[in-house]
Parts: C-alpha cells; structure tokens; sequence
C-alpha cells in the first residue's frame, strides 16, 4: 500500500478535551474518573469513562470535532471524502428523547447514514460514505479513506468516529458479563473480569502529502472477518496472526522491523487469550515492546481504531508511553516502566472485534516539524 499522512486530527475523550492533553494524562499515567452506574440485571455498580461534558448535541460536537481537524483555513472540500464510523448511530439523543416523551417513535431515528449525509451537506464534503464494524469501525474507516486516496478518487479524506454514552451499551455489555465488576481493568492479568466503556470522538484528516507537521503515516493495514463464529475469533489466535501478517506485507515490513505493537486488549477473557496466542505465533517469545491504551482511554468500541491511534502517535511525539503496574503477572511480556521510543518507531496497532472482525494498522510516527518520515 502506498503510504498515506494523518496530516492533522482532533481527539476529544476521557482523559482531555484535545489530543494534546489527553496524550499528555497518558504519559503521566494518569488514569481518568470513571463513573458508577447501576447494572439493572444484578443490582451492582460498574464504571463508564465519559469525555468533557459540554452541554453540545451530536451535531454540534461533530461540527467542533470537523473545524478543529481542518484548521485555522479550511480549504473547499469538493475534493474531500467524509467516512464516518461508529457503533452508536444517535443512540444518546434518542434515548433521551424516549425518556421524555415516555415513547420510541420510529422516526425519532437518525441512522448513520443519514448523520454522515446532514455533515456532508453541511461542509461540503464530495461524498460520505459510513463504517459499523463493531470495534474495527474506525480502523476500517482508515484503510477504506486511505485507498480511495490513493487511486486518485479523492486529493483528501476525513475519517470521523465517535462512541457516546448510552444506557443500551452499558446495560448489554454488563449482561453479557462483558464489564468490570471491580472497575479495574486490567488486560491480559488472569485475574482479569473484563471492560470499561469508554465515551470518545476522533477525526483525521489523510492525505498524500505530509503538509506542514503530519501526526504520522499510514503504511498499510489489513482487516478481514472470521466467520468461525457468531461472536468472536479463533481462541488458537490462528485468524489474527493471519492478520498481522497480511497488514505487515501490506506495508512492506517484517514482525521483526516492528518497534512497538498496540493490542487490542479489551480484558474479556476469550479476547485476551485469542489476541495473546496471535502474538506468540508471530512471534514466538521474542516479542519487540507492547503497550496498552483502553485501561486509560478505556473501551471506545466503534472509535477506538482511530482514538488509539492518534493517541498512541501524539504520545510517541511528546515523549513516552506508560507502564503497566501488573506486568510481571500479565500473559504478555507488558513493561511495568515507562517506555521510550523513538518518535518514527514502526507501530503494529490490533482491533478484534466483536463478530470475529479482526483489523491490524501499520503505522509510524512523525517527528513535530518532520514532513518525511523515514
């Protein structure tokens, strides 16, 4: 795949209101405050990492998020494609509308189509096009902008994702025994009890050149569905390290070249353990730096193949990532320390979804001020 630049991004989240200070709470490893809600079934709390409350609809936030990513002078964008990805739709504002009208009625429903439609008309995107893959929404968004990039049908593209809180995730994932009762997460520990729901919006804008001060590049990435199961993936990691494989080849790179790999990491025991035996095929006991990035941001679902992203490449700019306090007990050879890379390390980053939808990124960072890369 030809390489193509995050040039500029936006990140609103838990743990900051801008990318720069949510990468720098994640280097200090400062946790954000999670909320406690009460799961109907069993009567016990669990936890939800909200991002700033700022009284903005979707709409609005959407719009914020779109004006903070295209810069001080917006050019046109007849030229510039629009994917929006997502889990959520409008799943918020219509529940809070239910509440107070005490009803559901059908057009109350905004699908994504029809959202990602309203921000096209709006700023004057060429097209948009939509991405609900479950947690690979918006690492597929990436690698869907970056080749319709690449073959000359757009100079541009935008990749737009966003997970808000709902009383429906929260309530599903909790019945499914798929959240924390302890409120700690902790990924790949044995003693692990699963995730924390995370609220998050992410754009990005790609394109050929570097412009001005890119964040990084995209050199390739693969992304393809398990059909072994309804739900998940091979336990045996045998889909996913074919994954790995195919997005390394993608990019023109070996396991070995990899400076850092980003797991996926959700803390639910059969992810966990598939994600674990995909790294060891790869890589057999010989592994290059891990990192971990939902016990901070926590699980942005549909966002989560661009907010770790951009994430991870603006920490890789400021300086460090954290260390994880359990490491020495962890199924994977995780750091307890902090770690320092180089800023155009190369970047192996997983998302394995929910489906068995399974979508592995090569990325690299970019030095602030450097518009080659290496």
């Amino acid at each position: 795949m030809t390489p193509v630049y995050l040039q500029r991004a936006a990140l609103h989240c838990a743990l900051g209101d801008d990318l720069h200070s949510a990468a720098l709470a994640l280097q200090a490893g400062r946790p954000a405050t999670a909320e406690a809600f009460l799961l109907h079934e069993v009567h016990e709390p669990r936890h939800y990492l909200y991002a700033t409350r700022t009284g903005e609809s979707l709409a609005q936030r959407l719009d914020r998020l779109i004006a903070e990513t295209l810069g001080q002078q917006p050019q046109a964008l007849d030229d510039c494609l629009l994917i929006v990805a997502s889990t959520c739709l409008d799943i918020s504002e219509l529940e809070a509308l239910t509440s107070q009208q005490n009803g559901f009625q059908p057009h109350d429903s905004t699908s994504l189509d029809l959202l990602a439609n309203q921000l096209r008309q709006r700023w004057g995107f060429a097209t948009a096009f939509t991405l609900n893959t479950a947690c690979t929404s918006a690492a597929n968004g990436l690698l869907y902008a970056a080749r319709l990039v690449n073959s000359g049908q757009y100079a541009r593209a935008i990749v737009l994702s966003f997970e808000t809180p709902s009383a429906i995730a929260m309530q599903g994932f909790g019945a499914l025994m798929l959240s924390s009762p302890s409120g700690q997460y902790r990924p790949f520990h044995p003693e692990r009890d699963g995730l924390i729901l995370g609220e998050a919006y992410a754009a990005a804008l790609l394109t050929r050149e570097p412009g001005d001060a890119p964040l990084g590049r995209l050199l390739g990435g693969f992304s393809a569905c398990d059909t072994s199961s309804l739900t998940t993936t091979r336990e045996d990691g045998s889909h996913i390290h074919w994954v790995m494989q195919q997005a390394l080849r993608s990019a023109g790179c070996t396991a070995e070249t990899i400076d850092l790999v980003k797991l996926h990491g959700t803390a639910t025991s059969a992810n966990d353990e598939a994600e674990s035996n995909g790294m060891r095929l790869l890589y057999g006991e010989q592994m290059p730096a891990l990192c971990l990035l939902k016990p901070w941001l926590g699980h942005t679902l549909g966002a989560c193949g661009l907010s770790e992203s951009l994430l991870l490449l603006k920490s890789l700019q400021n300086g460090q990532l954290p260390g994880v306090a359990y490491a020495n007990d962890a199924m994977l050879p995780l750091s307890s320390e902090p770690q320092h890379l180089a800023t155009d390390s190369l970047l192996l980053t997983n998302f394995f979804g929910f489906g068995g939808n399974n979508a592995s990124l090569i990325l690299q960072g970019c030095a602030q001020g450097d518009t080659a890369c290496r």
